[in-house]
């Protein structure tokens, strides 16, 4: 496994697809995870595998330039366990207008059941087009807290949209991503 130490101002240049992808066009680009409160900032679900057929996205977090860590102790240790576990989440929306989904953690190849874990997704019904996406935790069938907000900082296009720089004003520009498998 190869890790890189990135700068997050120039992320549409070095997370970008290799190959097309069949990811639906509202789940395209780079996301940030603000509010979030582990020690991560970004990802992206170019690459993933889309099962149109069920409406599922398998997104493996480990894989090279998908997911970004924060280029501290804290994030190195997260980015090693997502690496050994192998951690994809098992993204299935409710239906073919995508504005609802439930995220099912794999680890070490094991679905974690949902009654031990609900990670839900959620659109925002202002940002129709995928800009803003509301991501909450239910944990042994309790209520969902508050989780954290997916905002899309680089388009579909690879160009920057209005909250990029506010992503760059409250986090650290360096961070760490696997680069090679």
């Amino acid at each position: 496994m190869l890790i890189k130490q990135e700068q997050l101002k120039d992320i549409a240049t070095w997370m970008t697809p290799e190959n097309p992808t069949e990811v639906p066009e509202i789940l395209r680009g780079v996301f940030f995870m603000d509010g979030n409160s582990l020690p991560d900032y970004c990802l992206t679900l170019y690459g993933s595998k889309w099962e149109g057929d069920t409406l599922t996205l398998l997104l493996p977090a480990f894989a090279p330039m998908k997911w970004t860590f924060h280029a501290s102790t804290a994030g190195r240790l997260l980015l090693y366990f997502v690496r050994f576990a192998r951690l994809t989440y098992k993204i299935r929306f409710e239906s073919a207008t995508l504005q609802r989904a439930h995220i099912t953690p794999i680890l070490f190849g094991w679905h974690v059941p949902q009654w031990i874990v609900d990670f839900l997704l959620d659109l925002d019904e202002d940002n129709p087009n995928g800009d803003i996406w509301y991501r909450k935790n239910s944990v042994f069938g309790g209520s969902p807290d508050q989780g954290y907000t997916l905002r899309r900082i680089v388009d579909k296009n690879g160009q920057y949209t209005p909250a990029f720089q506010d992503m760059l004003s409250r986090v650290e520009n360096d961070c760490l991503v696997i680069a090679q498998d």
